[in-house]
Order: C-alpha cells, then structure tokens, then sequence
C-alpha cells in the first residue's frame, strides 16, 4: 500500500559529505526524496552532512518541440521489455538492447536516462516518472505496482496488451471521423472563400441598382465587413480564448469540468464512458491476478480511468474498500453513473465467490465489445449532423447570391 502513495516525481539533490577515509566529498545525485537521497549515499559509503534539494533553472530544462513518442511506440517498448524479462534476461540488459534502437529519439534518449537513473540505484518506476512526456502516470503506477508485487514481466505484458487494446480503438475512432471532418473541413473554406472573395464582387453589382439586399446577404456582407475592419482582433481574441481553455484545463477544477462535458456530448459521450469502464476493469483485474494488494490495485485502476471527472468518483472505492466496503457496494454508491446495475452484479457475484479478476476480465471484453460496435456505427452516427451543416451552408450561400440576382432581375423587368 505503501508504494501506491509514495510520491512519482525525482529530485535533484545537492550534498556534502564524508567517505570512509573521512574526507569531505561533494556532489549532486538523483532520487525521490530526502530518505532515499540519504540511502544512496549510504550505499557507496558516504555520510551526509548536508543535504539539499537543487532548483532547476531554465537552461537545466529541455526543450522537445518538434519531438515526441507515439503510443505505438510506448507499446513496442513495453512489449520488447515484457518479453526479454519473461525469458530471463536482466532488466538493466534488457533496457541497453532497447536503446540500442533508433527509430524514435526521444525514446531513445529517455531510455538511456533510465538506464543511467537504474545504475545509481532508483527503482525502474522511479527512473520512469522522470519523463512524463514518454511515459504517463497510469504507466509508471502500474510499473510500481509491478515491482512491489515481484511480478513486473506478467504485469507488463498485460499492459503492452491493454496499450494495443487502446491504439486499436483510438484507431478506429480515427477513421470514423475522417472522412466527416475532411467534408466539413472543405465546406468552411469553400464558404469561407465566397464570402471574401465571391460575395464582395456581387454586391458592387447590386449596389448599383440599387435593390434592397435580402438578409442572407447582409449577413454575409456584413461578417465579411466586420473580418476586413477586425481581423487581428480577432485572431487575437481566438489565441487569447485557446490559451485561456489550455490553461484553464490544466486546473484541476478546469479539468474536472471538461472531462464532465465530455461525457454529456452526444456522440463521444457513451464511448468515452465505456472507455473509462473498460479501461478499469482491464486494470483492476490485472493488478488484482499478479498478485498486488487490493487497495494498490484499487487505487492504481481509479486512477486509469483515462477522465478526471469518473476518476474523482471512482478513487472514493479504496477509502471506502479499507473501511469495510464491497467494491461493489462502494461503486453503486459513487459511480452509478457510469456502471450498469448488471455490471455491478457482476462484481457483486465475483467478490462473495471469490474469482474477481474473471468477472472484471468478463465485463472487460463486454465492454469492449460494445465500445468497438459504437465506433463502427461512428460514421453512420455523425453523418446526419454533416448533411444538416453542410444543407444549411450551401442554402445560406446560394440564397444570399441568387436571391439579389432575382430581384435585380425583377426590377429591370419592371423598369
């Protein structure tokens, strides 16, 4: 249990201290907190005298923009690890083997740090929660909870599986709407281009016979005015709002709130949630079969839910769980929402009998199951939604070019 609270972040420590032959040393070294600081030092035969956490300043920073590591990648990786420590090879060896492999830099750097964390005596998950941006939180708990239980080669395998699982269905989602967003994509500057450029010329044309223009067209007309006289301002206003919503979602307030719209959308909304079920269970059963402590792997699948909103109603099932509670009991109470009452008796049946981790993995490929059948019928879902955008963009733009086209032709009629 204890390892599941114990903090994921490494620090950087500066130090004075004495050898053996009662020299006064210094130096700097790495670890996740003042304890363990102290015990690497004890280690190679040193005494503190002094301690301190070192800041890092901005040029101690490194800077990836143009770098980054896809999932497919972290799934090669964790695979490859799983593997060559299934068949016996020792995880330093087999960390070299991987870093030997070029084909993603940023992996390949992160991965020669660990190596180099690993040899100075921090712990895999430790090395690992140095580098956020190639390997998440959920990845480095589940690593930790691996290591705590002596079972991190079946533990990562099952993760690699759990990894290919979530590529297969981001995939899926991928194509669902690639071809709706290509559509509405070319439709925005299609009417984009006729309102600046198309629309303009006509109305020097109407101008002159002086018809009154319908409102199609003085509205058009008139967004075109206001993008001519307010165009910085407002690319101005859409950076300042975007930066505003980044910043914003990085709270946890923020973020609790964006996760909870997410849920309600219409269509993303369902899959999302079976998502997060999905990917509970798929955790909790894995942890709870290695062997990791109940409350570890409770906290541990709370927190893989993969939405900030369901994770703040699903971490109340291990306070819950350590005071007694069924975890059945605590999920009907906090996440009702988001599990079936049929799921629910699943895993009521699965704790009084005592084969958990079978009625998790059930439900698992159930909900699998279903969220892959929703994604297949993405397509079909959105396209209503397309027609109705594109027939209203299409009428508007046609109406507001060809009704003053008509009603010059009915004044010169008249005339």
């Amino acid at each position: 249990m204890a390892s599941a609270k114990q903090t994921s972040s490494v620090l950087n420590f500066s130090y004075i201290a004495r050898n053996t032959s009662n020299g006064i040393e210094r130096g700097e070294l790495q670890a996740s907190g003042k304890p363990a600081a102290i015990e690497q030092l004890e280690r190679i035969g040193l005494e503190p005298i002094s301690l301190t956490v070192k800041k890092k300043s901005i040029w101690d920073l490194e800077i990836n923009l143009f770098e980054s590591v896809s999932p497919s990648a972290i799934y090669n990786f964790t695979r490859q690890l799983s593997v060559m420590l299934r068949a016996g090879v020792p995880l330093l060896e087999a960390l070299k083997s991987m870093a030997d492999d070029d084909s993603n830099p940023m992996l390949q750097k992160a991965t020669k740090k660990v190596i180099d964390d690993i040899n100075s005596g921090i712990s895999l998950s430790d090395a690992l929660a140095k580098h956020p941006k190639v390997f998440n939180e959920m990845f480095v708990n589940i690593v930790r909870a691996g290591e705590s239980a002596g079972v991190l080669d079946e533990v990562l395998l099952q993760l690699a599986e759990f990894i290919s699982y979530d590529l297969e269905l981001i995939m899926g989602i991928k194509q669902a709407i690639r071809y709706p967003m290509i559509v509405v994509g070319i439709t925005v500057l299609v009417g984009i281009y006729a309102v600046t450029f198309i629309l303009p010329r006509f109305s020097t044309l109407f101008s002159s016979t002086r018809i009154e223009l319908p409102l199609p067209t003085r509205i058009l007309l008139g967004i075109d005015q206001f993008l001519q006289d307010y165009l910085l301002f407002v690319i101005f206003g859409l950076v300042v709002l975007a930066f505003a919503f980044y910043r914003s979602i990085q709270t946890k307030t923020g973020r609790l709130a964006y996760h909870r719209f997410l849920l309600s959308s219409p269509v993303f909304g369902r899959i999302i949630k079976s998502m997060a079920i999905s990917r509970f269970c798929h955790v909790l059963e894995t942890l709870d079969r290695t062997g990791v402590p109940i409350l570890e792997a409770i906290n541990i699948s709370c927190k893989s839910a993969g939405n900030a909103y369901i994770e703040s109603k699903l971490i109340h099932t291990e306070r819950d769980v350590e005071h007694g509670k069924q975890i059945a009991e605590s999920l009907k109470e906090h996440g009702s929402s988001f599990f079936p009452s049929h799921m629910l008796t699943m895993i009521r049946v699965g704790e009084n009998a005592g084969s958990l981790d079978e009625m998790l993995q059930e439900i698992a490929i159930m909900v699998d199951n279903e969220t892959k059948d929703r994604v297949k019928k993405l397509t079909a879902t959105i396209e209503p939604f397309i027609t109705v955008f594109m027939g209203i963009m299409i009428l508007t733009l046609a109406l507001s070019i060809f009704l003053p086209i008509w009603d010059m032709y009915e004044a010169l009629a008249t005339n």
